[in-house]
């Protein structure tokens, strides 16, 4: 199922920025989400039309994937 091989092969700093990158993407689609679907946001953002939130999340979660695939192509 998931191959877990990838910690093993790398050094303790190489794992933690992996982890550490991993988190982030997921830190970057949540917020992009959130910008989305999050009603509170809106409220507080009520100067950004609602298109302009749209726009911002969409954003966010594009480049968490771009983040993901420079992380994956790493050495």
């Amino acid at each position: 199922m998931l191959n877990f091989d990838i910690f093993k092969q790398k050094s303790p700093k190489q794992r933690f920025l992996l982890i550490l990158g991993l988190i982030m993407f997921v830190f970057y689609v949540v917020l992009g989400f959130a910008f989305i679907f999050y009603e509170p946001i809106a409220l507080r953002l009520s100067t950004i039309p609602q298109w302009g939130r749209i726009a911002i999340g969409i954003f966010l979660i594009i480049y968490a994937f771009v983040r993901l695939l420079s992380l994956g192509r790493r050495d």
